[in-house]
């Protein structure tokens, strides 16, 4: 498969298609004045092509995606990229071929990671309940909300720990290098949460969701696919065309 038909595959360029038809769609139906008329639920489609929509457009570019999960994103990028700089991901995979060195740094690493996991429980049950909510919940929660951080350090932890045992980690450059190497990749990420976050936003301010019966967290669910899902295509299309991943 060549690199233009390649491109065409990108999710990137199938999200800019479904935002340019959800514009062509609105531009339309709200010319048609397609609604809906219930007491007082009437609602009409609203076109991204007019003045205020234009202005919309404009005024949340940026905002949009900054509703996106970037930061989560980039902490799982970090913590995939560790593990294959470290080599501990490698080790993982052929646990019964590994070195007197490697098998050492691999337990090493166990340990570390059982460390950092008991933290974790001690945080969540004893003491003063550091990870849980005021409510002592997990909603709204240090543990909830920094889920993505703590996983990212599950793996950044014991990954720096193995690759300094094996000694592909000699110095601090080594170990910033190895967490960055599937960043090339992340670029392609996140250009496709920018069109993505467009994409969700103007399906919300064209009423679109809520004329099709899109429920609120029916349309959480959406959000979470239409970030999330490009993630393995995006990894194998940068494999595909060359990129380092």
């Amino acid at each position: 498969m060549n690199k233009r038909s390649l491109g065409w595959l990108h999710p990137a360029v199938i999200y800019l298609i479904l935002l340019i038809l959800v514009i062509i769609v609105s531009w339309i139906g709200s010319i048609m004045e397609i609604g809906r008329v219930g007491g007082n639920d009437d609602m009409a489609l609203r076109s991204v092509l007019g003045v205020p929509g234009l202005r919309w457009a404009v005024r949340t570019a940026a905002k949009c995606l900054a509703d996106a999960p970037i930061g989560n994103a980039l902490m799982l990028f970090i913590a995939v990229g560790a593990g294959r700089g470290s080599g501990l991901f490698r080790a993982l995979s052929r646990l019964r071929n590994l070195s007197p060195k490697e098998t050492t740094a691999f337990y090493i690493s166990l340990v570390v990671l059982a460390i950092f996991v008991l933290l974790i429980v001690l945080g969540v049950f004893a003491g003063s309940h550091l990870l849980l909510g005021i409510t002592g919940t997990l909603k709204g929660s240090p543990l909830y909300d920094g889920l993505m951080f703590l996983l990212m350090l599950a793996v950044c932890l014991p990954s720096l720990v193995y690759g300094l045992s094996t000694e592909t980690f000699r110095t601090v450059s080594d170990c910033v290098d190895a967490f960055c190497t599937i960043l090339p990749a992340f670029a392609h990420f996140l250009v496709t949460m920018l069109v993505a976050a467009q994409l969700l936003q103007t399906l919300e301010y064209t009423n679109i969701d809520l004329l099709l019966g899109i429920t609120e967290g029916a349309m959480r669910v959406i959000s979470f696919l239409v970030y999330w899902l490009p993630l393995p295509i995006i990894l194998l299309w940068c494999q595909k065309s060359g990129k380092e991943v």
